[in-house]
């Protein structure tokens, strides 16, 4: 399902980046520490200083004994990869999301994060739950795969779909175009509240510098068929994404090799 140059690079970067989002904020793997996770270890006897919340009394019958349950430290980081499967993303622009949105689920599963996904357009087709693991995420890619696109992008939706989901800090990707994204955040602007990454697919017909006269008849894209003005959105569209993400923001061309263009994700600081 991921492209072989794109296993590769899977390789490289697992060690590589690892010590990045381990030095920051949160980390990769479960260790032994002790804490309070999600995931148990063991029941052992209770310590002076122990949180009396956790002694299993169940054991403590049986024995005799004070016991308490003990949790492994949840060190993971919370990744949130948002998939833009509106129809203006249409052909090579629609199989370099795919490719790109895999790679990074694959990379931060590995690395011992979990991850929530939200594909969004007019609706949103998410996860439902963090996924730990390289099948479930396999899983949910196979599903969206055979999904229609949807008729437009609402960005706004998304975001609070999936902030219902994890009001507190995540890392997250926004891949799309970011086809009209200057007319959305206009009335409902995305907060900043998770530290986030833009990633523009590139439309090669936005890029093009087209005769004045014939700019009243390219068409804005799929989602908008209609004539354009002389003013196209293309410009604000862009301006809008780079406010939004800042130094955390890169363009990709999907006539060009994806894995080559993917690495200044993995070089920008990621916020302390």
């Amino acid at each position: 399902m991921l492209d072989p140059e794109l296993k590769r690079l899977l390789q490289v970067l697992q060690w590589e980046s690892k010590k990045k989002f381990v030095s920051n904020r949160r980390g990769s793997l479960f260790t032994s520490d002790r804490g309070r996770g999600l995931d148990f270890k063991e029941v052992r006897n209770y310590q002076f200083g122990d949180d009396i919340r956790y002694i299993d009394w169940n054991v403590t019958s049986r024995t005799g004994e004070l016991h308490t349950k003990e949790f492994y430290e949840e060190k993971d980081a919370n990744i949130i990869i948002f998939i833009d499967q509106s129809v203006s993303m249409d052909g090579k622009k629609a199989l370099t999301t795919f490719q790109l949105a895999l790679f990074l689920s694959l990379f931060h599963i590995k690395i011992g994060n979990r991850i929530f996904l939200v594909s969004f357009s007019d609706q949103n087709i998410s996860s439902n739950r963090w996924l730990k693991t390289e099948t479930e995420v396999l899983t949910y890619f196979d599903s969206i795969s055979r999904l229609k696109p949807g008729k437009q992008t609402n960005y706004s939706n998304a975001f609070q779909y999936a902030f219902k989901i994890h009001p507190k800090y995540a890392v997250s990707y926004w891949i799309s175009d970011f086809n009209q994204l200057s007319e959305w955040i206009k009335n409902a602007p995305i907060p900043k509240v998770w530290e986030q990454f833009g990633v523009c697919i590139q439309d090669p017909i936005d890029e093009l510098k087209f005769p004045f006269w014939l700019k009243w008849f390219q068409p804005i894209s799929q989602e908008n068929v209609e004539f354009r003005n002389l003013n196209s959105t293309y410009k604000k569209d862009l301006t809008a994404a780079k406010s939004i993400f800042g130094n955390k923001w890169i363009q990709i061309d999907p006539n060009q090799k994806l894995h080559n263009q993917i690495l200044p994700l993995f070089k920008v600081k990621h916020s302390a």
